[in-house]
């Protein structure tokens, strides 16, 4: 009897071991198949997305195109109970293995969408990508070019008010004055504004007290009819603005991101932003835009528009980096002394000629600036700052100059048109980049056969899942010295992933 007794009582702690093997073994398995389901449904990003634009992000829009997670919770249900043992698992047929088990609830708790925070988190993922691809001295390098054009738009960048400044100064000369051996009356006109000669003048230095007018009149052309040759062809593409992302009401995620503002991750965003967002020189694209960098700039819906928008941005930042160069060069200056002194005649009110010497040497960086926008445009490269022997126009040819085609010089190591837009991009908030790189991306996918509802408010790179296993204790029921013995026992599992923590690991 008490043998009896003793080989029952063991037989029960041996059931009772088994069954918390067993529950230990679940703990494994179920933690072991929820990363690798959720790994899974994360090897499923939008490869047209990763493939013209290095974007990694999986969809959880439902068939129409709206925001659901009921896809991905069945998907997540569906190869689980692959891997766990059931019908549709033909290597473990059902009543054979002992961690079988039945998912109750999949939950996802916390995830991030691309458009969340105001682009931050799209900001964050293309930032991790270009660590990757782009040196920290590389960015050095880009983020002092945009401090040396800040601090020349800052000193220079108001040329036209300092043109106008000497047309003002030249129109309050005394013309009645009798001593003045070369006087010259300015006649503002509209579109017929000229500098004339007096009776005492002469005409052989006529292109040169043109020079100023010449500049305002070349101001009202079209700048595009100024840059681009006759035979350029501008491209018509357009897009729908009440679709796209910076319009539209977005999806929000549920989880939060913390992103650093720094130098160097600005410089990585707008890398990012030159090498894979197309532009004028890349001249036809297979995209929603054709000019996409110059949509981050102007934001209109016509390809035309935004690169009317941008070249005048860049246009003005060659004015002021033009300015610069000149009041570099001491014999440039001299030259824009000579004809200011010979502009405002005899006057020896200094604060006159310096005020025109200043309006010729504005009009001379405009003039150099149409030239560098002609060279930029075909693809030729110009350095910030120019020595003399970058320098191209000649002050008493820039009538000519303007109303010919002429281009500057291009240098091997200078800057390129998407350079240029590269350094447009500090000047604009960084939300706003954001909204609007998506808007052409998401317009290039929906190009795409079967993405025709994507949208990037429904893409996810991170997410965090909570999923709750129930399975069947199998030697509880040799336990008889137990009363309450459960007929199913629950574990919850937690799984993360994220695109972003993926390139920060790997950085």
């Amino acid at each position: 009897m008490f043998a009896a007794l003793s080989i029952m009582l063991v037989a029960q702690l041996i059931f009772i071991l088994l069954e918390s093997a067993r529950n230990i073994e679940f703990y494994k398995v179920l933690k072991m198949n929820t990363d690798s389901v959720t790994e899974s449904m994360f090897a499923e990003y939008v490869s047209p997305l990763w493939e013209n634009y290095h974007i990694l992000g999986v969809t959880a829009a439902d068939g129409s195109g709206q925001f659901s997670l009921a896809n991905r919770e069945a998907m997540f249900r569906k190869r689980s109970k692959v891997n766990m043992g059931g019908s549709e698992n033909h290597l473990i047929p059902d009543g054979v293995s002992l961690l079988t088990a039945d998912i109750v609830d999949v939950e996802f708790s916390e995830y991030l969408l691309m458009t969340d925070q105001e682009g931050k988190v799209f900001q964050a993922a293309v930032t991790a990508y270009m660590k990757h691809n782009l040196t920290y001295e590389m960015a050095q390098t880009v983020y002092n070019n945009y401090e040396s054009v800040k601090d020349s738009k800052d000193e220079y960048g108001d040329g036209e008010a300092s043109i106008n400044g000497a047309l003002d100064a030249l129109e309050s000369l005394d013309e009645s004055d009798e001593n003045t051996e070369s006087r010259y009356t300015l006649k503002k006109a509209g579109a017929g504004a000229s500098l004339k000669e007096t009776e005492q003048g002469n005409t052989q230095d006529s292109d040169q007290q043109n020079v100023l007018t010449t500049v305002v009149e070349t101001q009202k052309t079209g700048i595009l009819s100024l840059v681009l040759p006759e035979t350029a062809r501008v491209s018509g593409s357009q897009m729908n603005l009440e679709r796209v992302v910076s319009h539209r009401k977005l999806e929000q995620g549920t989880g939060s991101l913390r992103q650093d503002d720094s130098w160097y991750d600005q410089v990585l965003f707008h890398q990012y932003l030159v090498h894979y967002l197309s532009s004028y020189t890349d001249g036809e694209t297979d995209r929603g835009l054709n000019y996409e960098l110059e949509y981050l700039i102007g934001g209109k819906s016509k390809d035309d528009e935004n690169l009317k928008i941008a070249v005048h941005e860049i246009l003005a930042m060659r004015e002021a980096l033009n300015f610069a160069s000149l009041m570099a060069s001491g014999e440039k200056q001299a030259e824009a002394l000579a004809l200011a002194t010979l502009l405002a005649g005899a006057t020896v009110n200094p604060a006159i000629i310096e005020a025109v010497k200043y309006g010729i040497l504005a009009a001379w960086a405009y003039a150099e600036s149409i030239l560098d926008m002609r060279t930029l445009l075909q693809g030729g490269k110009i350095p910030m700052v120019k020595s003399d022997v970058e320098w191209t126009s000649d002050l008493d040819a820039i009538p000519t100059l303007l109303s010919g085609w002429c281009t500057a010089k291009s240098t091997k190591t200078g800057s390129s048109y998407e350079d240029y837009l590269g350094m447009l991009l500090f000047f604009h908030r960084a939300e706003t980049l954001s909204k609007r790189a998506m808007d052409v991306q998401e317009a290039t996918i929906r190009r795409v056969e079967g993405y025709e509802g994507f949208r990037m408010d429904c893409l996810i790179c991170e997410t965090k899942v909570n999923v709750t296993y129930e399975y069947v204790p199998v030697f509880w029921g040799y336990v008889t010295l137990v009363e309450a013995k459960p007929e199913r026992i629950g574990i919850q599992r937690t799984s993360q992933y994220s695109y972003l923590s993926q390139w920060r690991e790997d950085t």
